[in-house]
């Protein structure tokens, strides 16, 4: 195509602008694209989704190529976006589903600030990581840990977690045959694909990830006055009741400074919730 034909994204409109956003990242993040995925998500024409996927293929044509098995657009090696993404963008798009006006510049309503905020992802760890996700492929990576240093690792991943103060991936460790959490930080390089999970390497086999704990929460009995944090934690009758993944339940217990002995300490120090045994 001569360049002085070629289209430009910054030409295209702000509604053409959200289509080709979607569509690259349902590519670059889920690892595949079609025409019904615009049809859905905008209520388009078979006709008019056919057009927006032929521009997005001149503005980028070393990014896909069309795969007849699944009958969908997928990344090549090449690929590189055409748009920028932050990792706090991508994780809240793929934990709370699309919002408006992905494509355009983000400006708060009001002054809100997160400063215990995790760490964000890499993005290009990301995208391997919930591309491998939503297509339940196995990933081989080199990973560092603490107690063994880097290595090459075969995994099987299914969730994001945020633990509130990292973001990891749960997932089968084929090393030690069991389901962990893995730092996604600390994933060095995504080395490919590895051989296809075994039934037993998926999310339904994950019996702490499926399984549901019950949890009673109270306030500190040593605390001065137990009714502010009543108040603060919208207890009723002094106590919260809630569940989680059993998967998941140290993770918020800490984050919370939950007391978790048999019997209260006998001084509250920096815990404001005691665990009813």
């Amino acid at each position: 195509m001569n360049e002085s034909t070629k289209p430009k994204l910054e030409d295209q409109s702000q509604p053409q602008q959200e289509r080709l956003f979607y569509l690259e990242f349902r590519l670059y993040f889920l690892g595949h694209a079609n025409r019904s995925d615009l049809q859905r998500r905008f209520g388009l024409k078979e006709s008019s989704a056919s057009r927006d996927i032929a521009l997005y293929k001149k503005l980028a044509p070393d990014n896909v190529v069309y795969d007849y098995g699944i009958k969908s657009y997928i990344p090549q090696e090449s690929f590189v976006p055409l748009y920028s993404y932050t990792a706090t963008q991508v994780l809240t798009a793929l934990t709370y589903g699309f919002g408006d006006d992905y494509a355009g510049p983000k400006f708060p309503e009001i002054a809100t600030e997160s400063p215990a905020q995790s760490p964000l992802p890499f993005i290009s760890t990301l995208a391997a990581v919930t591309r491998a996700i939503h297509k339940q492929q196995a990933l081989s990576v080199s990973y560092i840990s603490s107690d063994h240093g880097e290595r090459v690792q075969a995994m099987v991943p299914h969730a994001l977690i945020n633990s509130g103060t990292r973001w990891l991936v749960r997932g089968y460790d084929r090393s030690t045959d069991r389901f962990d959490d893995f730092v996604i930080n600390r994933i060095v390089k995504v080395l490919g694909s590895s051989d296809a999970p075994q039934a037993h390497e998926l999310k339904e086999s994950d019996n702490d990830w499926n399984q549901i704990s019950s949890l009673t929460l109270v306030p500190h009995p040593a605390l001065s006055h137990p009714e502010a944090v009543a108040q603060e934690y919208g207890m009723h009758d002094g106590v919260l009741k809630m569940t989680c993944r059993s998967a998941l339940r140290d993770y918020m217990l800490s984050q919370w400074n939950v007391d978790l002995s048999p019997t209260p300490s006998a001084k509250a120090g920096d815990f404001q919730l005691w665990l009813k045994p």
